[in-house]
């Protein structure tokens, strides 16, 4: 009956929305992907309705985040720093796929619409992505992959603007191929460790499945030149991409961000440090009198004034997200289930190391940057 039902859902013309991005020209399309289970790995996830963009985020769009200097430095928000290979020819033009950011750009574009439009985005779960790639299907894979994807057999080794294949039954286009897409969770939390899915235009049509995950492999950036990495760009990355999600709750930025007042967070400290990283604990209290289905987390450095460190000298990043209560989770865990008023839970996370400072600093913090309210 439930297999019965998705396959109904995903026949239906699906609903979709603009989204104009103020104080640009630049417009994108959402898609309402209703709430059903996911079957995969052996086990089954709940998930809630949520929007999805129809295609993935444009380079145009993506171009003007990293040129903007006016809504930076805000929550988090920083600009990029210059990639040192931009991608060449067309690839970076136009309403291609965005490519070559690392994990903390894709967040920062997602943090950059949502200032701007007074809506909140962020990055698909694994298991949003998922639900929304299959659009109903059990199968692994599309039964004939060249027809909805740009892979290795079609794709003349490069991108292609948005909409060049056939849909899916949800009326997405490049689910699978074109570009990899990062996900919101790293690939083995709490490690810092992104995750992608669904391939790129390299990839062999055979490997095409749903399933198919990968965390950000070290040749990507060979050329970088830094050290430490730069966790803003792949240089050898011209196939990394993504697309957004938006909150289905209407409730505006006001609500949110006056409830997100009353969850209380306590106890934020490092437990340890290596390799660039340090692990930081925490735990929040849900003070409001309504059930929350997602807390946002910014987590970051102090500097030795006490003032907020979100970047290093070399623009770096030195602050990273999580999520303590995520409904729509793609792992197992205590962060799957709502946090009910009064509530308290942990939770625990790597985040970048700055560096290049004029003083070593070993004190962290959060901040709550988006709730969700529970239906």
């Amino acid at each position: 009956m439930t297999l019965l039902l998705l396959l109904l859902a995903a026949a239906q013309e699906p609903k979709t929305e603009t989204v104009t991005i103020p104080d640009t020209t630049f417009t994108f399309e959402m898609v309402l992907i209703p709430g059903g289970k996911l079957k995969t790995g052996g086990r089954e996830i709940e998930l809630k309705p949520f929007w999805i963009s129809k295609d993935e985020a444009y380079w145009e769009s993506f171009e003007a985040y990293f040129s903007s200097r006016k809504a930076m430095k805000v929550d988090g928000v920083t600009r990029p720093s210059q990639p040192y290979e931009p991608p060449n020819g067309q690839m970076g033009t136009g309403r291609h796929p965005a490519i070559g950011m690392r994990w903390h750009g894709a967040v920062g574009y997602c943090e950059w619409i949502s200032k701007l439009t007074g809506q909140r985005f962020r990055l698909p779960t694994e298991a949003e992505w998922e639900f929304a790639a299959r659009a109903g299907s059990t199968a692994d894979a599309p039964e004939k992959p060249a027809d909805v994807a740009w892979c290795k057999e079609n794709g003349g080794e490069k991108t292609h603007p948005a909409g060049g294949k056939k849909p899916n039954a949800f009326g997405l286009h490049d689910m699978l191929g074109n570009v990899w897409e990062y996900c919101l969770e790293p690939y083995a939390p709490p490690e810092f460790g992104p995750v992608l899915r669904g391939g790129a235009w390299h990839t062999p049509a055979a490997s095409l499945t749903y399933t198919f995950r990968q965390q950000v492999n070290p040749d990507w950036y060979d050329r970088d030149p830094n050290r430490p990495r730069s966790m803003w760009w792949l240089t050898d990355g011209k196939f990394a991409g993504f697309r957004v999600v938006r909150f289905v709750d209407p409730a505006g930025k006001a609500a949110q961000e006056a409830y997100a007042a009353k969850v209380a967070i306590a106890d934020v400290k490092i437990a340890k440090s290596q390799g660039g990283q340090s692990r930081v604990t925490g735990t929040v209290k849900n003070g409001g009198d309504k059930a929350l289905d997602e807390i946002e987390l910014t987590v970051h450095y102090l500097d030795a004034k006490g003032q907020v460190l979100f970047e290093d000298k070399k623009v770096r990043p030195s602050f990273t997200k999580t999520y303590p209560v995520l409904v729509n989770a793609w792992h197992d865990g205590p962060w799957r289930k709502p946090l009910a008023a009064g509530e308290s839970r942990s939770f625990e996370v790597d985040v970048p190391v700055p560096y290049d400072l004029d003083d070593d600093t070993e004190k962290v913090a959060a901040k709550v940057s988006a709730v969700e309210f529970s239906k």
